[in-house]
């Protein structure tokens, strides 16, 4: 991401940069929106073995149905 993003501030025009920029930040976005709710998950299987079932069952239905909802979301408000 690093060599993205200077790749990005090297364009000549600011619009260039800004419109290249809005997609990278995007993008990220959309990975987090993946990867947060995953990290979530592992963290409640791995150190939840007290926890209620209600809360591993809610924490996998939040892994399969956020990044779903959120990528369409995050791109049309791009």
């Amino acid at each position: 991401y690093l060599l993205i993003l200077k790749a990005v501030l090297g364009l000549p025009s600011w619009k260039e940069r800004l419109k290249v920029f809005s997609t990278c930040v995007a993008h990220i976005c959309v990975v987090l929106a993946f990867y947060v709710p995953l990290i979530g998950l592992s963290v409640v299987h791995r150190f939840g073995k007290d926890l209620a079932p209600v809360v591993h069952i809610t924490m996998g239905h939040v892994y399969i149905l956020v990044p779903a909802v959120l990528n369409p979301i995050i791109y049309g408000v791009r």
